[in-house]
């Protein structure tokens, strides 16, 4: 079966259409290629191979309805209104011709969502890594310490470092919450989980329809059921994060963990640089001191050679996301602003 990676557009008023190929442009992070055609004679005049490659047709209706399926076998017709404000069914009677509709006028990101939901019903649609050979490095945010705003840095964090790079979080508390993120496409981590498991050589086109937007950070939603987690195994996860480099995406990745998780050391195993935040009383200190014991004496020391332990003043843990910003500006330079020291080797 051959691959296919065009996204083809077409509508005769010039300016909706190159908004349109701006917009994918910019929000899309997958390898398609996007031709534009403003005439509908050059659309009928496009050759054989670039029909064969096309994804999908992405057309208005007025220009359809003169051309119909121009020679192409998959079609996202942009609905237009009738002078009522009613709309026609546009439908195919050719079984080998597929069509799907939407309307025109309506924020260009449910357009998107409505093209990346199509390519992703179609196992032909091409989707391999950019082409980067751009190590993916991770980061791991976790302390044994609760309530301490773990979740709070790991987001600003994310925040933080995704102004320099593509930068993607991922949470994998047992019971998050919505962590205030954007209202995204109702998919979360458990969809991406089930994707990557049926389908592995298409994870950046699992990521492109799952994650949601946090400025410039790119956001994989929590998973809803503890009970999914529990039942990801420790290879899972690792085939996981290296399937997530090979995709080319991005640059950083973010992880916000939880003991809970199957492979936990594992995966702070395959993190570059851990982060872990304490507070400075007794029984948080306490905690912190079996962590660091515990995790030498089964032979995870690595682990804790590459943490760093951050005393995090209370200050910043009620002052708000701004204050969490500035703290996650300075975190690779922590030593020149704020309290920061290597962790110790608790044993």
């Amino acid at each position: 079966m051959s691959k296919r990676n065009i996204i083809a557009l077409c509508d005769t008023t010039a300016d909706y259409c190159f908004r349109l190929d701006e917009y994918l442009r910019r929000n899309l992070k997958l390898p398609f290629k996007i031709v534009d055609f403003t005439s509908q004679d050059d659309l009928m005049a496009a050759d054989s191979d670039l029909k064969s490659r096309t994804i999908a047709l992405v057309i208005s209706q007025s220009v359809y309805e003169k051309v119909h399926d121009a020679g192409f076998d998959r079609l996202l017709v942009l609905e237009e209104p009738d002078k009522d404000g009613s709309y026609n069914r546009i439908e195919s009677d050719d079984e080998d011709i597929e069509i799907r509709s939407t309307p025109k006028y309506q924020s260009m990101d449910k357009i998107m969502q409505k093209l990346m939901s199509f390519c992703m019903d179609q196992p032909d649609t091409l989707s391999q890594r950019r082409g980067s050979e751009d190590k993916l490095t991770i980061y791991g945010v976790y302390s044994p310490i609760k309530r301490c705003g773990q979740t709070t840095f790991a987001r600003a964090l994310g925040r933080s470092l995704s102004r320099k790079d593509r930068s993607l979080y991922m949470n994998l508390e047992p019971f998050a919450s919505d962590l205030g993120i954007p209202k995204g496409k109702g998919q979360n981590l458990q969809d991406l989980l089930y994707f990557f498991e049926n389908d592995n050589k298409r994870l950046s086109l699992y990521l492109e329809n799952v994650c949601v937007k946090d400025e410039s950070l790119d956001i994989i939603p929590p998973a809803t059921s503890f009970l999914t987690l529990k039942g990801v195994g420790r290879d899972e996860w690792g085939s996981l994060l290296k399937e997530i480099e090979e995709t080319g995406l991005y640059k950083y990745l973010i992880i916000d963990l939880s003991e809970i998780t199957d492979g936990f050391t594992h995966i702070l195993d395959m993190c570059d640089r851990i982060f872990t935040i304490r507070r400075d009383d007794p029984c948080s200190l306490s905690k912190l001191e079996n962590y660091g014991r515990t995790f030498r004496l089964t032979g995870n020391g690595g682990i804790l050679d590459k943490s760093m332990v951050f005393d995090l003043p209370d200050s910043l843990l009620t002052a708000g996301d701004q204050a969490m910003e500035v703290y996650a500006l300075n975190v690779l330079e922590a030593s020149k602003t704020l309290p920061m020291k290597e962790a110790q080797d608790a044993s």
